[in-house]
């Protein structure tokens, strides 16, 4: 947490294409998420130039705003943020609750995703019934139906155990494609070691970016 006037992320210099993993690597506090907080457009810099899916983030409308988080990024956090009395198949249909699809075509995406993060023996199932890699699991399908141009990810593996952390990367790193970019922000040494290419934050700075 930074006070008012504290500067979260000096000096970052770097572009993130399609068909790419990035991992985000550095102590706590360093100015991770803070970053992946502006990919998202959730904060705005106050300095500087900042160029998401073709949109001045230092410009653009909320209107604009609310569109590319709708539409092309998609989050996924440490905290699962399901709906608890919503099944594991509702929690997923909720990815597409604003786009515009036909019944049939939608519920075809939402199975495909759930059998895809080996969720089909619980698709009927509450929240409150499954383990925390499974709720993580149906966070990551609810991200991935919506096929983003972007997806921000936020210690996603924190609080998993091995063989769960595993099948989340592994979804995860298989969303990359000609049209989506994966970011990662993590402490996992392993899992950065994953990424195709790795940005290391110190102190609010980008001091480095690896390939």
């Amino acid at each position: 947490m930074f006070e008012p006037g504290e500067q979260g992320v000096r000096s970052a210099t770097f572009t993130i294409e399609a068909n790419t993993s990035v991992a985000i690597v550095g102590p706590s506090g360093s100015g991770k998420t803070t970053l992946l907080s502006m990919l998202g457009m959730l904060e705005t810099p106050t300095a500087g130039t900042l160029d998401i899916l073709g949109r001045d983030a230092l410009s653009v409308t909320p209107r604009a705003v609310a569109h590319a988080r709708r539409a092309e990024i998609s989050f996924i956090f440490q905290a699962f943020h399901l709906v608890p009395h919503l099944t594991v198949e509702e929690n997923v249909t909720l990815g597409l609750h604003q786009q515009d699809e036909k019944p049939a075509s939608r519920r075809a995406r939402v199975r495909e995703h759930v059998t895809a993060l080996g969720l089909t023996n619980h698709r009927d199932a509450y929240p409150r019934t499954l383990s925390g890699g499974e709720q993580q699991r149906v966070a990551i399908a609810r991200a991935l139906v919506r096929e983003p141009r972007l997806l921000l990810c936020d210690e996603p593996t924190g609080n998993l155990d091995s063989a769960n952390g595993a099948i989340v990367v592994d979804a995860l790193l298989s969303s990359v494609s000609p049209s989506t970019a994966v970011v990662i922000v993590t402490h996992d040494e392993e899992l950065a070691a994953r990424c195709m290419r790795r940005i290391r934050v110190r102190d609010g700075l980008a001091e480095s970016v690896t390939s």
